[in-house]
């Protein structure tokens, strides 16, 4: 599964605006300050000062924050506006200050404007998998959803005979669906032969039913074999969760009780989450 990314949202070259406002400001001071105009020094302060305030602007809209660069204009004010010994320094202070800020305006855009990696919740990646598997669950009607969706909900409150049978019937309408849904086939026999194993109290350790390598495409779960500890258990974590997207989508009957149990589907993915977001 794949992650979401936040939009890296640069403008080109805006960064360029930091060194043109506070150096622009520090050249126009040191003309006026030749030609013998008063309080020349100013134009430099208001230029840094200026350009500190774009250089926050710029930082706090990037994916990941560089709380340096946002705390900039406070750095100015008390640097260059407040009196004080450093600045006294005049033009020279006002240098080292632009200079500083462009540097920091560089490693904003290079270092902070990557985007932000934001992993999916495991209800997103349901309604992802719904969505994948549309073409399915557009070929099932209403009355084949309803006998998939209570084959599911049977199964987990533990009424395993019902499930079995409820599975034999959606399999007996599935087989006139054209063209034929192995995957969706298969996901019912998993879970009739499960069901029917725990019916007479043992569990399935060697199933005759598993997905195939052409149903891949259709299941919520993919992982790479190195990464499959159990396969009997991941065969049957997918059947349910494919039987709950095509049952919550194609009967509406059983929406409210599917959605309701939503959180056994979820909890299913989780105990995949690192593999699934790795």
């Amino acid at each position: 599964m794949t992650t979401d990314t936040t939009s890296s949202g640069s403008i080109p070259h805006r960064w360029l605006a930091v060194p043109a406002i506070s150096f622009g400001g520090i050249g126009i001071g040191l003309l006026l300050a030749t030609a013998g105009i008063p309080y020349a020094i100013l134009a430099g302060v208001a230029g840094c000062v200026i350009a500190s305030f774009v250089l926050c602007y710029q930082a706090y809209h990037k994916p990941r924050k560089d709380l340096v660069s946002i705390f900039t204009p406070l750095f100015a004010f008390f640097i260059l506006v407040i009196p004080n010994e450093i600045s006294s320094g005049g033009p020279i202070v006002q240098i080292f200050f632009a200079a500083t800020i462009t540097l920091l305006a560089v490693r904003v855009e290079k270092t902070f404007n990557a985007p932000k990696a934001e992993k999916k919740t495991m209800k997103q990646i349901l309604n992802e998998y719904i969505g994948r598997i549309n073409p399915i669950i557009s070929l099932v009607d209403e009355e084949t959803g309803h006998l998939i969706a209570q084959s599911l909900l049977t199964y987990k409150f533990g009424l395993y005979d019902n499930a079995a049978e409820k599975s034999k019937e959606a399999l007996a309408r599935l087989e006139k669906i054209t063209p034929r849904q192995s995957a969706l086939e298969r996901a019912l026999l998993i879970l009739q032969e499960r069901a029917g194993g725990f019916a007479e109290s043992r569990v399935t350790t060697n199933p005759k039913h598993v997905f195939e390598e052409t149903d891949y495409n259709d299941l919520a779960i993919r992982l790479r074999p190195d990464q499959v500890e159990d396969p009997v258990a991941l065969d049957l974590d997918n059947a349910l969760i494919l039987l709950y997207a095509v049952g919550i989508e194609t009967s509406p009957d059983d929406e409210q009780a599917l959605e309701e149990h939503q959180r056994f589907i979820i909890q299913i993915l989780e105990s995949y989450k690192e593999k699934l977001t790795a």
